[in-house]
């Protein structure tokens, strides 16, 4: 079984020799936060029925640079932000055509990228420079620096944009902290104390509030305050690696990658209410929402040296509704809500595969 710091280690994506930006400091203060805990356990279970309709299905399949990783959608531009892993620029695809134009800004170390709608800029972090960049979203060439504590991030784990407060939360997985970022100086604002080191995280737009894997459990923190208001405990040994916000629902997906298997947690009642199995072999690291259809999209990479698979979940019925057939080693996922397509990275193989919802 591979252990999540595998996993964040082979998520390749880009980096930058290390800039400094010309903005206004800003001192990090740190914010110790009072634990809630909400031990919850699921008030249903739903069972894995599949149903291969064929109409969501792989329609494109683009080569790209070594090392695909984490993607981001820019829905300015209409492109696809695509990481690569080596001293390479990024890749970015135009949905309208599914062609590559590589960008200007490349390097080595980075793992985990997030696009700021407010600024039209991407922020990335590194697990090898312990910081990060700020990429513009017109020249794809860097445009700043996330100034970090003097330690840096220790092992970046999961970045995500609210666009309530325009700000970036980083987790730090080693630090065991939650980095709180001015978008608009790259400035770290605030460090939340979290009790296990913070993983994969999701925002909720409809409560303003971040969800951040730590640990077995789900914590979520108010962007108001920045403090813990809850903590949700999943099934013993999910080992849960990413998060997905469905806005339809009020509802957040955990891709549990021990268990093999979904968590959903209602955001009203900070509870899981249900359970999805995934298919045999599954150690699912990325999750995506697609709001156009109603469904949630989670890798299941099978092994090292077969193709991996995308399970679509419905989250009306909360059961698996297809299976669609991928490259090898899926590792990264993000949807298009112009096209209502899914670009899932693959990165044994290096190219990113194009699903139609078939909305």
């Amino acid at each position: 079984m591979k252990s999540k710091l595998c996993l964040v280690a082979t998520c390749f994506i880009i980096a930058s020799t290390l800039m400094l930006i010309s903005c206004g400091k800003s001192a990090a203060t740190s914010n110790t936060t009072t634990n809630v805990s909400q031990t919850s356990q699921p008030s249903s279970s739903s069972t894995t029925g599949l149903s291969n309709t064929g109409n969501i299905k792989v329609t494109a399949t683009i080569a790209v640079s070594n090392g695909a990783g984490a993607l981001a959608y820019d829905p300015n531009q209409n492109d696809v932000f695509v990481i690569n892993g080596g001293n390479l620029p990024v890749s970015v695809i135009s949905d309208a055509t599914n062609v590559i134009a590589q960008g200007a800004f490349g390097g080595t170390g980075a793992n985990y990228v997030a696009y700021d709608s407010g600024k039209n800029e991407f922020f990335v972090t590194s697990n090898k420079y312990y910081n990060g960049w700020i990429i513009s979203g017109s020249t794809f060439a860097q445009v700043g620096t996330i100034i970090v504590p003097p330690q840096g991030i220790y092992i970046p784990a999961g970045i995500v944009y609210d666009s309530n407060k325009n700000e970036i939360f980083v987790a730090d997985g080693g630090g065991k902290t939650l980095l709180v970022i001015d978008d608009s100086t790259g400035n770290v604002l605030t460090s939340i104390s979290m009790t296990s080191g913070p993983g994969g995280l999701a925002y909720d737009s409809g409560k303003n509030e971040i969800f951040v894997v730590s640990g077995n459990n789900v914590s979520i923190i108010s962007d108001s305050t920045n403090s813990l208001l809850a903590t949700v405990a999943l099934p013993a040994q999910s080992d849960p690696y990413a998060l997905a916000y469905d806005s339809n629902k009020g509802e957040v997906f955990a891709a549990d990658f021990y268990s093999g298997a979904v968590s959903i947690i209602s955001d009203s009642t900070n509870q899981v209410v249900a359970t999805v199995t995934l298919p045999k072999l599954s150690e699912p690291s990325a999750i995506v929402y697609d709001s156009g259809a109603g469904y949630v999209f989670v890798t299941c990479p099978g092994t090292s040296s077969a193709p991996g698979t995308v399970a679509v979940i419905s989250d009306k019925t909360n059961a698996i509704v297809t299976t669609v057939p991928v490259g090898t080693g899926p590792n990264g996922l993000v949807y298009d809500s112009a096209k209502n397509e899914v670009f899932v990275s693959n990165g044994i193989d290096n190219t990113v595969s194009v699903i139609s919802d078939a909305h």
